[in-house]
């Protein structure tokens, strides 16, 4: 049954990954990088995925389900959209659509501009650079930073009586 478990929880990530491919190719053809929206979602719908990829797995697993089992369901899930994420939007700054990086460092250069003045002028960041170690460290953060929730409804997931 736990292969059932993998098995679905990497369906449901592959879903989210074209997802994710979805907002970043809109993103590039609508040249929208700055748009609230979009970048709010890009925080909120990994979980979403996750939470599901863990309810999924309770379901198949007719409500016998461990914790280790639904925080599998929701890693590989969250995993293969960051995968997805970290090498789709490397690839659009990098190689397809450069000039996408100015308009990220020109915004970047405003936020830090306004936070400077709050800082007495300490130089506190580094400009992005957007090398491949920059996003393999991002992936290396978002994946461990988004375990948290899916430690948390993993627990109240597994935890749930049975009927």
């Amino acid at each position: 049954m736990e292969q059932t478990i993998k098995r679905n929880s990497l369906i449901l990530g592959l879903v989210g990954a074209l997802f994710t491919l979805g907002i970043y190719m809109y993103m590039w053809k609508a040249q929208d990088y700055l748009n609230p929206l979009l970048n709010t979602s890009i925080y909120i719908y990994p979980i979403i995925f996750g939470v599901i990829a863990q309810v999924w797995a309770r379901v198949v697993m007719n409500g016998k389900v461990s914790f280790r089992q639904v925080i599998l369901a929701y890693f590989i899930c969250i995993l293969l959209v960051f995968i997805t994420e970290s090498i789709t939007y490397y690839l659009l700054l990098n190689h397809i659509d450069t000039n996408a990086k100015e308009i990220l460092l020109q915004a970047w250069r405003g936020i830090n501009d306004k936070t400077q003045s709050n800082l007495a002028q300490v130089k506190v960041f580094k400009e992005p650079t957007f090398s491949l170690s920059e996003f393999a460290l991002g992936f290396a953060t978002k994946t461990l930073m988004f375990t948290v929730p899916g430690l948390i409804s993993g627990l109240v997931i597994s935890k749930i009586p049975q009927r």
